[in-house]
């Protein structure tokens, strides 16, 4: 089953200790990417669809993503282009904060120039698409525009799944963010929502409601998440709250949300019902947030 996160990697600088920084790639669909091929490879191909240069940290980045178990045949080459950087700093609790440089990367022009029929061809083979608010937000309004138009033809086909991830810095228009994500909700198979998220844009926070509002606008499936507290599943037909399986003291909370969101991918795709996806994303996202980094080492993965 073919599987795509589309989306931005950024080279990653996290705190080493002792004034020292790792450097590694990551990126909220990228994270995803990678724990949907650790977890769920080989009954999903997991592919990985965003811009690059030809430069070494991009040759760098692809090279990574193929040792995670990535295909990065989709990735789109832009010429003279290169990474977006970000750097992190995490405080006593394991929260962090993030300083970036990303205003010329090379995934921000990912589709400049196509058509809206271009990319829906360009995404046709895949059985469920994965994209994020940031997704969205490094975009130009033609790209938004033609990327939406796509994505609802597809969705006739295709599952979408869909994660706001709100960065309100990324936002200069609200107004403009609310629209993609109320039509991002119409054509979404999977919506996955924070209470801090949906709050920051329409400054509403019960789980309940907000699951509510996501539906009422056209998810068929809703998961509102609140930090490592019970996640509420909102269908149609049911209304489900599943709490975390264990309480853990977090080191870094940097893939969290992202690691959550593969384990609730792969298992629904592949057929596991809402109760038990919710528990392995559960599992998934605590076992990353026990290490630094939004991409935990392969050692401590197994």
């Amino acid at each position: 089953m073919k599987v795509v996160a589309l989306g931005e990697c950024m080279i990653e600088l996290a705190e080493a200790g002792s004034g020292q920084y790792k450097q590694g790639f990551a990126g909220d669909t990228f994270n995803t990417a990678v724990y949907l091929s650790r977890q769920f490879s080989p009954e999903l191909e997991v592919s990985y669809l965003t811009g690059l240069g030809s430069d070494s940290f991009s040759q760098s980045m692809r090279a990574a993503m193929v040792k995670e178990g990535i295909d990065i045949s989709h990735i789109i080459e832009i010429s003279e282009g290169q990474p977006g950087l970000y750097m992190v700093e995490t405080d006593d609790e394991g929260e962090r904060s993030f300083h970036y440089w990303r205003e010329n990367s090379a995934a921000r022009q990912m589709f400049a120039g196509w058509s809206a029929y271009q990319v829906y061809e360009y995404l046709s083979p895949f059985e469920m698409i994965y994209f994020s608010g940031i997704s969205l937000a490094i975009l130009d309004t033609q790209q938004q525009d033609n990327l939406m138009s796509a994505l609802q033809e597809l969705s006739r086909s295709t599952k979408i799944a869909f994660d706001p991830n709100f960065r309100a810095r990324l936002w200069p228009n609200q107004d403009r963010c609310r629209l993609l994500f109320q039509t991002a909700a119409s054509i979404a198979d999977i919506a996955l929502v924070t209470t801090d998220d949906h709050s920051a844009l329409w400054q509403e926070d019960n789980p309940k409601t907000i699951a509510q509002n996501w539906l009422g606008w056209g998810a068929k499936e809703v998961i509102v998440k609140e930090g490592a507290n019970t996640c509420i599943v909102l269908t149609q037909d049911d209304l489900t709250e599943i709490p975390p399986p264990h309480k853990i003291t977090p080191t870094d909370t940097t893939g969290a949300g992202d690691s959550f969101a593969a384990g609730y991918l792969g298992a629904r795709i592949l057929g596991q019902p809402i109760g038990s996806a919710a528990v392995l994303a559960h599992t998934i996202a605590a076992k990353v947030i026990q290490h630094p980094g939004a991409i935990v080492d392969e050692r401590v993965w197994e």
